[in-house]
């Protein structure tokens, strides 16, 4: 069993790497290829990992702010999803910009309020 502190650290830490695995993926956004197909199957076990992270604590799993960060990792790798089968597959260059500034917002709004979370178990 993990502590609060164990969890709340996890699913931070793994929330900041799917936003990295992100960023890098929105630097790629135009160039195909098995490159742009791996770093997306990457940012889906990310992705993955984030979610099972957050099912170790059923408050965590159900806060609002998880909620949204996992509808907007969906919503930017909706813009890949293509990738995966198709090495050429086009990709909308200006909505992976725009999903992503989304995602790194919800992250922000993610630590903040398990940095609260947190706080307020301890007492």
């Amino acid at each position: 069993m993990y502590s609060i502190n164990e969890v709340v650290k996890m699913v931070s830490e793994q929330g900041q790497n799917v936003v990295i695995c992100a960023k890098e993926l929105e630097k790629i956004t135009k160039k195909k290829g098995k490159k742009r197909s791996d770093l997306f199957e990457r940012y889906c076990a990310n992705e993955h990992s984030f979610n099972v992270y957050t099912y170790m604590n059923s408050t965590i799993e159900n806060l609002t702010e998880v909620k949204v960060f996992q509808r907007k990792v969906a919503l930017f790798g909706a813009v890949f999803v293509g990738t995966r089968t198709d090495y050429e597959a086009q990709v909308d260059a200006k909505q992976a910009e725009t999903t992503y500034k989304e995602l790194v917002e919800a992250l922000h709004e993610l630590i903040n309020a398990l940095s609260l979370f947190e706080n307020s178990s301890e007492k």
